[in-house]
C-alpha cells in the first residue's frame, strides 16, 4: 500500500479524475507527461512541453491531440498543427473555414422545469438518462440533455439510442455527447432507424480498432468519437485490420511514432483511400502489388489557351526593341 508524503500537499495541483479513473490503462507514457504538463501548467505553449518532458514536437502535437478526442483538452487553435510537416501546413491552410457554429443554449432552472412540466417524453429521457448513465444529474447535465432535444432537435428515442451509444463507446463526458448529437444532427441521423444503422458500423469499427491495437502492440482499447467516423469509412471500403496494420506501417516508419490517434487516423486515411482507388483492399493485395504509388499523383496544370499569337507578339516586341535603340543612336549623333 502507498500514500503520498503530506509534505507534498503544500504544492498540488488539480488532475480530473476521469483521468485517474477511466483514462491511465488507454494512454501512454507520453501522453499521460503531456497533460501531467499542461495541468500542471495551464499556459504553456507546444514548444515548452517538449522541452519540459524531452518529448519532440511532433509527439506533443499528437499526444495534445489525443486528450482533445479524449475530451479532457479543450484547443483554441493557436497553436494547433504547428508541428506538423511543411506540406500539412498547406493543406490546411487550403481547407475551407468551418461555418461559425451558434451559441449552446443555456436554459434557466425554471425554464428546464416548465420544458420538463409540459413534455412527458422529456422526463422519461431524464429518468432513463440517469440509468443509462449510472449517476444522478446536477444542473449542467439538464442542460446537455435539453440541448440534445431542443437544440439539436432529437427526439427521445433517439436521444436514448446516443446514450446508450455513448455509454457503449466510452465517452459519456458532456463535451463528447453533446458532440455527437452534433454530428448526428449534422448527417440526418435524427430517427431510430439511420441512428441504429449508425451504431450497427461504429459497433464493427470498434472491432477493427481493437483487432488493429493488438496487430500494432498499441495500448488503446477503444477509438475515440473522431476516430469512429474514420474506422466507418474504411469498412465500407473493404478494408480489413490486416490491410490498415498495414497503413499504420508506413505511417509508423514515416513519423517514427506507434499511437493510434486521431492525427495518425488522417494521415492514414491517405494511404487508404489510394490502395481503395486502386481497387486493392486485403494485405495479401497490397503486397503482391508493390507498384502502387503511395503518394497521389499530381494533376497536370492545364496550358492556359491564348486568344493570341505569340510568335507575332514577340516578333512586334523585337520592332519596338529596335525602334527605341535607333532613336538612342539618332540623339547621340544629335549631340555629337
Amino acid at each position: 500500500m502507498y500514500s503520498a508524503d503530506v509534505k507534498l500537499y503544500a504544492s498540488a495541483f488539480s488532475v480530473p479524475s476521469k483521468i485517474a479513473d477511466e483514462m491511465l490503462e488507454r494512454c501512454s507514457g507520453e501522453q499521460l507527461k503531456v497533460i501531467l504538463c499542461i495541468l500542471r501548467n495551464p499556459e504553456i505553449d507546444d514548444g515548452q512541453i517538449a522541452e519540459k518532458t524531452g518529448l519532440s514536437s511532433e509527439t506533443v502535437a499528437e499526444c495534445a491531440d489525443y486528450w482533445i478526442d479524449a475530451g479532457i483538452l479543450v484547443s483554441d487553435n493557436k497553436d494547433l498543427g504547428a508541428f506538423s510537416s511543411e506540406k500539412d501546413n498547406e493543406e490546411m491552410t487550403k481547407t475551407v473555414s468551418a461555418p461559425k457554429i451558434m451559441p449552446l443554449l443555456k436554459p434557466s432552472q425554471e425554464e428546464i422545469d416548465i420544458a420538463l412540466e409540459k413534455s412527458r417524453s422529456l422526463r422519461n429521457l431524464f429518468n432513463e438518462a440517469q440509468q443509462i448513465l449510472g449517476k444522478t444529474y446536477g444542473y449542467t447535465t439538464q442542460c446537455m440533455l435539453y440541448n440534445i432535444v431542443y437544440y439539436f432537435g432529437l427526439s427521445q428515442d433517439v436521444a436514448n439510442l446516443l446514450l446508450h451509444f455513448a455509454k457503449y463507446a466510452d465517452t459519456c463526458s458532456q463535451n463528447e455527447i453533446l458532440n455527437i448529437a452534433r454530428n448526428w444532427s449534422e448527417n440526418g441521423i435524427t430517427d431510430c432507424s439511420a441512428a441504429n444503422d449508425y451504431i450497427n458500423k461504429a459497433t464493427k469499427g470498434r472491432k477493427l480498432f481493437s483487432e488493429l491495437a493488438a496487430l500494432t502492440g498499441n495500448a488503446d482499447t477503444s477509438p475515440t468519437f473522431a476516430q469512429y467516423e474514420f474506422l466507418c469509412k474504411w469498412i465500407s471500403w473493404g478494408f480489413d485490420a490486416e490491410a490498415v496494420a498495414k497503413a499504420h506501417k508506413i505511417m509508423k516508419d514515416a513519423k517514427e511514432t506507434g499511437t493510434l490517434n486521431y492525427r495518425n487516423f488522417q494521415y492514414m486515411d491517405k494511404k487508404l483511400r489510394i490502395w481503395h482507388e486502386a481497387g486493392v483492399h486485403t494485405a495479401e493485395e497490397i503486397e503482391a502489388a508493390p507498384n502502387i504509388t503511395l503518394e497521389p499523383r499530381k494533376k497536370p496544370k492545364p496550358k492556359k489557351e491564348t486568344s493570341f499569337d505569340i510568335e507575332l507578339v514577340k516578333e512586334k516586341s523585337r520592332d519596338r526593341t529596335r525602334d527605341i535603340g535607333n532613336k538612342k543612336n539618332k540623339k547621340r549623333k544629335r549631340r555629337a
